[in-house]
């Protein structure tokens, strides 16, 4: 169950409101163009992405004819968007070295074509868009295939598209990585870097958090990026597991680490959380066939209400070791784990060091037959 991200590769966005109107400055990037279907009486809004994500720094003219001029006050390299009637949004990156673009699209439609000249970070951004599409195309096209196949349940061309699909994910993901490279150190890779898995990817994502940071170190994007490649390196195959001190319902604190010399399954879960709760049976089934060895469950709960967290405890028999805040995703212990999703596991060895990640079902079980015998 997936915690609503604030990354600013969102697309999705509302943008309500607006700064003071400085439409006749004749200071920074000069952006002229037209909207083929202008909305009379509706806003169109430009914003900027800060520390606490985007804020409206200016509204836009638009003429009834659909053409519009201003200019944006740009000191240094940042992300911008543009609403269109909250209907289409232009992503761009702008920065002091950037003095005329141009924009042209349609305006009321959020899959309408866009045209930008002007801005080398912004034609990156169209090029990392246009290569992410192709690619969503080609798996359309293997997904299609592969429903026909299931419905005549053809079993051997599934397995081989499959393989077809995977092959062609990794062809396509090294493709879009050498060309995020070649483009890095522009913030204009941020619009194309989430699209690969951060665990598959970790080396990647230092490797450009290090450009990043390099050329931007006071940049909010570029830090965050690096703070979390830091946090994954402490949460790495063979890491010490952070320490959590979380009271118990009894109001006990419980460190991580005191449960030393046994294998412990950390399990990040909540009451309200439909996956946590239809995975418990499986992990109540290893628990009785395990826990009279040296395994043990710390299960972490990122509800909000203590009566909830209870009842789940007791109408589920879960006969482990719980903590909890009751903070939510905001748990001190969510942070460090950098949990954005749950369920989420860690398996700790008898030496406190992350030897599996993400155990759910017969993954968990096979890993404890594995060890257990």
């Amino acid at each position: 169950m997936k915690k609503l991200s604030i990354v600013i590769l969102v697309i999705a966005l509302v943008i309500a409101g607006c700064g003071e109107n400085q439409n006749q400055s004749t200071n920074g990037v000069h952006i002229t163009g037209k909207v083929e279907r202008p909305i009379e009486g509706e806003d169109v809004v430009i914003a900027k992405f800060g520390g606490t994500g985007w804020q409206p720094v200016d509204t836009i003219e638009v003429a009834p004819s659909g053409e519009m001029d201003f200019y944006v006050d740009v000191k240094s390299a940042d992300f911008y968007r543009i609403s269109f009637y909250n209907r289409q949004m232009v992503n761009m990156v702008l920065d002091s070295l950037t003095e005329e673009v141009e924009i042209m699209l349609e305006g009321d439609n959020p899959q309408g074509e866009v045209s930008i000249k002007g801005s080398k970070h912004t034609a990156y951004i169209q090029q990392i868009e246009g290569k992410l599409k192709d690619q969503q195309t080609d798996l359309q096209d293997l997904n299609a295939q592969a429903r026909e196949a299931s419905q005549n349940q053809d079993n051997a061309t599934l397995d081989r598209l499959r393989e077809e699909y995977f092959d062609l994910m990794r062809v396509r993901q090294e493709e879009f990585k050498e060309y995020l490279w070649s483009i890095t150190p522009s913030l204009a890779v941020a619009f194309g870097l989430e699209s690969l898995p951060f665990e598959e990817h970790y080396s990647f994502y230092d490797s450009i958090g290090q450009k990043l940071i390099a050329a931007y170190p006071n940049h909010d994007y570029a830090k965050q990026l690096v703070d979390r490649v830091d946090g994954a390196r402490k949460l790495a195959i063979g890491a010490v597991a952070p320490e959590i001190s979380l009271p118990s319902p009894d109001g006990e604190e419980v460190k991580l680490s005191s449960l030393r010399g046994n294998y412990v399954l950390i399990d990040f879960w909540a009451a309200w959380c439909r996956p946590c709760r239809a995975e418990m049976p499986n992990v109540v089934r290893l628990y009785d066939q395990y826990g009279d060895e040296n395994f043990e469950i710390y299960g972490v709960s990122l509800d909000k209400t203590r009566d909830a967290w209870l009842k789940a405890i007791e109408s589920d028999g879960l006969t482990w070791i719980h903590v909890s805040d009751l903070k939510y995703f905001n748990s001190e212990a969510a942070s460090t784990y950098q949990i954005e999703g749950i369920p989420a596991t860690y398996l700790l060895d008898p030496d406190g060091k992350i030897i599996a990640k993400g155990l759910r079902g017969q993954a968990l079980a096979a890993k404890l037959a594995e060890i257990f015998g």
